[in-house]
């Protein structure tokens, strides 16, 4: 099956007429010389020529065929079977001195059927094929007789014994022609036609499920890469904001340290502990985080790390007053848990602009604001910092000048546009800088 779905569609239609001629001429030859012999061989000659050539061009010329086999069936198989073609001469037939107007088998409806289903199947419409093949059924068992009918009345001359058989009035042709036989064979023709077109239906409609089932696999995966993507950028952020405010907080309070070391070795140990116990703050969020990636399911969905809770955000605030910087805080109730996604983008942007007020802003005193509301969440973040008010489009400069993705401003940027929200960056009341980002209502 393999290597017959590989053929051309051509040689396909050329081997199965090839194996459908071998079978009908040699089924002919071997009833030849038995009593299943027919009475005139010769119509199933003529019978078994068009089938092969209608299993062999159909598919390839399906509206020529249709109208070769369909015309020229029923003129062929009646001068064959009515004795006429020899009358004038033709004798290429061999038939036998016999006349028949009428369809000697039901077997010889085959091309005429076959032509039907196969021209439909194709491609060409259904009324057209109900056309041909039916007008032809009833060219081959009511038009035809009647013509020869007609023709032997007004030609008595030629009316011998050999035609005897056939019908030479009108009147006689109502117990000439099977009518009951003539209504079945146009019923199966129909039925043949309108099977045909229902296959080509569904040859169409499994091509379209095919072609949107490949449509599909290609959209999953480009939304795949997708979510993939978008993972792999709130990962990096995460572990930028949890590394970047651990390690700056370390690093600065270590240089402190340092310079003190001479005359407060005290403070010196003091240091040390504090930097202990924020560097084991840092790698239990980094675990965290690797543990989230570590056992997250495929296809399941990414699993989120817990949100950090109010007390976290206090702890933040406690980092920059050891390195030096006096935060106020003015948040939530403490009571309120943290659970949603935009809880999440408003501890990171919280962080994050502490880690900038800690390491860039050379500021004394900070004040984080977090209003609940209605309409949102409101995040403000002041710092007293001596480098000024900050330039005109910071944002765009900060957008263009910053190396990699999820740094920084453009960090906080991204987070709170990810939940829907909007990042400004300004001058703030303390002689600083102003960060201030509102994130949409909780669904």
């Amino acid at each position: 099956m393999t290597l017959w779905r590989r053929l051309p569609s051509v040689q396909q239609d050329l081997l199965l007429a090839a194996l459908v001629g071998v079978v009908w001429f040699g089924g002919l030859a071997l009833i030849n010389n038995s009593t299943l012999r027919p009475a005139n061989p010769s119509v199933s000659f003529i019978t078994g020529v068009f089938l092969v050539i209608t299993v062999a061009f159909v598919r390839t010329i399906p509206r020529i065929t249709l109208v070769f086999v369909t015309v020229l069936y029923p003129f062929l198989y009646a001068a064959a079977g009515t004795g006429l073609a020899e009358q004038i001469g033709i004798g290429i037939f061999g038939q036998p001195a016999i006349s028949n107007a009428a369809l000697q088998s039901e077997l010889h409806l085959v091309p005429l059927l076959v032509v039907g289903y196969l021209a439909a199947s194709s491609g060409v419409r259904r009324f057209t094929c109900m056309f041909f093949t039916m007008g032809s059924l009833a060219g081959l068992m009511i038009a035809l007789p009647t013509v020869v009918a007609i023709v032997l009345s007004r030609t008595p001359g030629i009316v011998t014994d050999r035609y005897e058989r056939l019908p030479r009035t009108l009147s006689s042709l109502y117990s000439y022609v099977d009518l009951s036989l003539f209504v079945f064979a146009e019923a199966l023709t129909c039925g043949m036609v309108l099977l045909g077109a229902n296959a080509l239906r569904r040859r169409k409609s499994l091509l379209m499920l095919e072609h949107r089932n490949a449509e599909l696999v290609r959209l999953r995966a480009i939304e795949a890469e997708r979510v993939a993507a978008a993972e792999r950028t709130r990962i990096a952020r995460d572990l930028h904001d949890v590394v970047s405010h651990h390690m700056s907080a370390v690093v600065i309070r270590a240089q402190a340290a340092d310079r003190v070391a001479d005359e407060r070795p005290e403070e010196l140990r003091e240091a040390i502990r504090w930097i202990i116990a924020s560097g084991k703050e840092a790698l239990t969020a980094m675990r965290e985080t690797v543990r989230v990636l570590n056992t997250a399911s495929p296809g399941g969905g990414a699993e989120t790390a817990p949100v950090p809770d109010l007390a976290d955000v206090f702890r933040m605030g406690d980092r920059l007053k050891a390195v030096g910087v006096d935060v106020t805080m003015s948040l939530p109730t403490r009571s309120r848990q943290l659970t949603s996604a935009t809880d999440l983008t408003a501890v990171r942007i919280i962080q994050e602009a502490l880690t900038n007020v800690m390491v860039h802003a050379k500021a004394t005193a900070a004040h984080v604001s977090w209003q609940s509301g209605p309409q949102g969440e409101l995040l403000t973040i002041d710092d007293n910092g001596s480098g000024g008010p900050p330039p005109v489009n910071v944002l765009e400069r900060a957008r263009r000048n910053e190396s990699g993705r999820g740094n920084g401003l453009i960090g906080m940027r991204e987070r709170a546009h990810a939940s829907g929200g909007t990042l400004a960056v300004a001058a703030g009341p303390l002689g600083g800088w102003r960060v201030q980002a509102w994130l949409p209502p909780q669904r």
